[in-house]
């Protein structure tokens, strides 16, 4: 009987454009932000959802693949999984460790094919020791 390794449930991920997420900001920069949100009507602002409900299961030994177009949510979806950002929505449970390789380029030496870097980095991985 197959072990799940990684658990998706009912995952979302909601942008809002439009709104100011600025966490540090001044006094003076919360002050002007008041006063111009005050004319702003509420469809200046607006949500995204980068991704919504999505359900995955991953099974000890499976290997799986998330391929979509841009835009499609494979990066926000990946990020969710590493703990690099929190979900909206659902919830994420794991069994070990999980690295991000996600930006194109990023970990990744020129030298070697995509195999070699993939085992490179889950190499250092290893190397930094139990969480």
């Amino acid at each position: 009987m197959a072990t799940s390794v990684v658990q998706a449930r009912g995952l979302g991920k909601r942008y809002r454009v439009g709104l100011s997420t600025e966490p540090y900001g001044t006094l003076r920069g919360a002050l002007s932000s008041a006063f111009r949100s005050r004319g702003r009507n509420r469809a200046q602002t607006s949500e995204i959802w980068a991704l919504r409900d999505v359900d995955l299961e991953v099974d000890e030994g499976e290997v799986v693949g998330i391929i979509g177009r841009n835009g499609a949510g494979k990066s926000t979806f990946l990020k969710l999984l590493a703990r690099i950002t929190e979900p909206t929505t659902g919830l994420i449970r794991h069994r070990g460790r999980i690295g991000a390789l996600l930006e194109v380029g990023t970990g990744f030496h020129p030298e070697l094919t995509g195999r070699e870097n993939v085992f490179l980095n889950g190499a250092s991985w290893a190397c930094v020791g139990p969480r």
